[in-house]
């Protein structure tokens, strides 16, 4: 029995620890080109430094890159911190129905105030438990509400709702601005992928990416879908019995 879990507990060593050198080497990737970028700023400034030329928008540029760089590291190790499981303890039977409606009132500020709208539609009186850890279920559904606002035009209308198909809890954000391509939607799911039309705007290309992590954590299925006009994202969850009193 000794020897079993002395095995047992080397077999989880060594799998901890190929996961962390696969995440290292995917910190590594992901990070290459913006450092890249903050390079060949900084030789920019270099050279005008040599020629007595005024480098105070390469600095503002290479802060500016130094920034996105952190927040990309951060958001790369969050995802990275979710995908190997480490929060799977804390996980509780937990009613959804509250997480969404803070959202929702959290974000309709924000939307009004970028010429869009934000409505959040919950059943009355009804518990939609899922098994899972109330912080990650949060950022996932505020970076799926962000992500709606970021690239949707000024009249868009977005909408947040909880549903129940048979054994599961669905949770919808669907909004009526351009979509996304039907050939790009599982491309978005990948770290720092961006679509061609997005590009000019803020972000890193992260949001979706941690999405799918914290779904995947939680045993959750994440699909995109065409709404005609804009996009649907639905995530179902396996539900659990609600609680008694």
């Amino acid at each position: 029995a000794v020897s079993a879990q002395v095995n047992a507990a080397h077999e989880r060593l060594s799998s901890l620890v190929d996961g962390m050198r696969e995440v290292s080497a995917n910190i590594a990737h992901d990070l290459k080109m913006p450092l890249n970028r903050l390079q060949m700023i900084l030789e920019q400034a270099a050279d005008k430094t040599a020629s007595g030329e005024d480098v105070s928008a390469e600095l503002t540029d290479a802060r500016a890159e130094s920034q996105h760089i952190n927040s990309t590291f951060d958001a790369l190790l969050r995802i990275a911190q979710i995908e190997a499981g480490a929060r799977k303890a804390r996980f509780i039977d937990l009613d959804v129905g509250p997480i969404v409606e803070t959202i929702g009132e959290v974000y309709a500020d924000v939307a009004d105030d970028d010429g869009k709208s934000l409505s959040t539609t919950i059943l009355p009186d009804t518990k939609w438990y899922v098994h899972g850890d109330r912080d990650l279920l949060m950022q996932m559904l505020a970076n799926l509400v962000e992500n709606a606002l970021r690239h949707c035009p000024p009249g868009t209308a977005i909408g947040l709702s909880v549903t129940r198909d048979g054994s599961h809890v669905l949770i919808h954000v669907r909004d009526n601005g351009p979509g996304i391509p039907a050939e790009e939607r599982e491309k978005v799911f990948r770290r720092l992928y961006r679509l061609d039309a997005s590009r000019t705007t803020p972000g890193s290309g992260l949001g979706l990416s941690l999405v799918k992590a914290v779904a995947d954590l939680h045993g959750a299925a994440v699909t995109l879908e065409d709404c005609k006009p804009g996009l649907g994202v639905t995530v179902s969850f396996p539900a659990v019995r609600v609680p008694e009193a």
